[in-house]
């Protein structure tokens, strides 16, 4: 999608586009593969040489679950910020390789299927509270290499 510079108003413009799930480049041999087209909103402002675009994207995913294999499907969304350098020639910006290039350093890189996701909450709600308590204590701690020295009075 072009995005003229001359279209972009004192307040900014809002632009909706949808970029298919082809064009984002995963392809089912992947471990994840987009199964809906990537849905785009974005709040495009203009300040002194830079254009800035808000962007919040949403589209479902397929992907296995990295501990039991089991076919997943779920829905994903992010939002992020761009920023392109723009001169006086500058007549339009092209955001379609930038966005996908952060949809796909936002995409998970382990998923896990339902079952396992309650697995690793209760997990973490079931840690008695003491073990929490040390393991803080424990972390804040400073590395002291010396303390058990014993110095000789002379």
């Amino acid at each position: 999608m072009k995005i003229k510079i001359k279209d972009i108003r004192a307040e900014g413009i809002d632009v909706a586009f949808e970029i298919s799930a082809r064009e984002v480049g995963l392809s089912e041999q992947e471990y994840l593969y987009l199964i809906e087209a990537l849905r785009i909103k974005a709040h495009v402002e203009r300040v002194e040489g830079t254009v800035i675009m808000k962007c919040k994207a949403s589209t479902r995913y397929h992907s296995f679950c990295s501990r039991t294999l089991v076919a997943v499907e779920r829905d994903w969304s992010a939002e992020f910020l761009l920023d392109f350098a723009i001169e006086r020639s500058t007549e339009f910006i092209e955001p379609d390789d930038d966005i996908r290039q952060e949809v796909i350093l936002g995409l998970p890189v382990k998923v896990l299927c339902d079952e396992e996701l309650k697995k690793e909450t209760t997990s973490a709600q079931s840690a008695p509270v003491n073990e929490m308590k040390e393991a803080m204590a424990e972390s804040q701690k400073t590395y002291q290499p010396f303390a058990d020295l014993k110095l000789r009075k002379e």
